[in-house]
């Protein structure tokens, strides 16, 4: 055994092999320090006495299936120039962390593949360490995510907490990457960072949203360059919450007799045409014939989804605007609700047609962050949480130094 495998096998620099022994499964190297990484962090003289020992004791990755720990014997250290007097830091050593950085980066090889706690198993470790060890990676990697590229982003929300918490999330449409995550969902939650878009991102376009008012005044007032785009699903969301509403009602006013042809009718109502096999279009086909107002306010679904289909945006203004029309003279109240946010909100809908964008990404990660969560039973480190969420779009780990 000798320093040479020290620095070849675990990167130590800057220390003298003295022993090593073996004791529960565990190697322990006994080291003493040198002076040849040491200079006076003030003044950077390397004229210096030692004054004062400590024993410290560092994580090492393991040998085989035997756990390996560094005990090193280390000096208080004391410049002659300028009286400084300070504890060395040696290349091998991150703070005052208990592991060493080839144990660190060892952790972030297992964390591609396993989870933190099973990674802790394996090397006989904390789970909290090798936690540790991952926010470290990933403090360093997205302590500024860059702006000036974003032309296109989307806004959404997810739950994190029952009662009513929330978290945004602001993401790159063109890559899919997490550009900045904030607790809460009101208009004063995100208007920091938005005020940072505004500085910083001069080549953003268009922002994909669901119709909440409180993203949608943020940015009107932010960014008043940007265009705003209500998002399709969330539109068409809308639009089934009205058939839902309003099947409900008409059939509290049936008779026991009408209420059968209607029920289990649910999902039929709020399922694209398109999308139903033969015999679910024969039992819509059957429901509609027999219920004149569903017939009406399901017609009037399948035909705004057509606006998303027009090239021309002067031809699907005029369809949009015709729709509105229509709907609000079928006297169906919540037909009118529908029609009325529409033509209140016209330009950020016909904006599809402008730039083409949904907020399709952003649900997609939405749903990987619910999986996340999950898989964690939850976070209650909420900043190294956020950390993972920006780290969503990545599978590789590197420790810089």
């Amino acid at each position: 055994m000798s320093t040479a495998l020290l620095y070849h096998g675990f990167g130590l620099r800057g220390i003298r092999y003295k022993t090593v022994f073996y004791k529960k499964n565990k190697l322990i190297f006994h080291a003493v320090i040198t002076d040849q990484y040491i200079k006076c962090p003030r003044c950077h003289r390397r004229d210096f006495i030692f004054k004062g020992r400590k024993i410290r004791k560092f994580h090492m990755p393991p040998l085989g299936r035997k756990r390996c720990i560094l005990k090193l014997e280390t000096h208080r250290c004391y410049c002659k120039n300028c009286g400084n007097l300070w504890w060395p830091q040696l290349p091998f050593m991150l703070g005052k962390h208990r592991f060493i950085r080839s144990f660190a980066l060892v952790v972030l090889d297992l964390l591609r593949f396993a989870t933190i706690r099973s990674v802790a198993a394996y090397l006989g470790v904390g789970w909290d360490m090798v936690k540790e060890i991952h926010k470290i990676k990933l403090s360093r990697i997205y302590k500024r995510i860059p702006l000036r590229n974003v032309r296109y982003i989307g806004i959404d929300e997810f739950s994190i907490k029952k009662g009513h918490k929330y978290m945004t999330i602001f993401v790159d449409l063109s890559t899919g990457r997490i550009l900045h995550v904030v607790e809460g969902k009101s208009k004063e939650a995100i208007l920091p960072f938005l005020r940072k878009l505004a500085k910083k991102a001069k080549k953003l376009k268009a922002v994909a949203m669901d119709m909440s008012r409180s993203y949608f005044w943020a940015v009107h007032e932010t960014l008043p360059g940007v265009e705003i785009v209500f998002d399709k699903y969330h539109i068409m969301a809308l639009m089934n919450k009205a058939i839902d509403d309003f099947r409900r009602e008409y059939q509290g006013e049936l008779d026991n007799l009408q209420k059968r042809t209607i029920k289990g009718s649910r999902f039929l109502l709020l399922a694209n045409y398109s999308s139903l096999d033969s015999a679910k279009k024969t039992r819509l086909k059957e429901l509609l014939e027999v219920n004149q107002p569903l017939y009406v306010i399901y017609s009037m679904k399948e035909q705004l989804r057509l606006f998303w289909d027009f090239e021309n945006s002067q031809q699907a203004q005029i369809f949009l605007e015709t729709w509105c029309k229509d709907a609000r003279e079928t006297g169906i109240k919540h037909l009118v609700k529908v029609a009325d946010t529409l033509g209140a909100f016209k330009t950020t809908v016909l904006n599809y047609l402008k730039f083409r964008i949904t907020n399709a990404v952003t649900e997609g990660i939405v749903n990987k962050i619910k999986t996340l969560k999950r898989q964690a039973y939850g976070f209650r480190d909420m900043e190294y949480f956020k950390l993972r969420l920006y780290h969503l779009h990545e599978q590789r780990y590197s420790l810089s130094g």
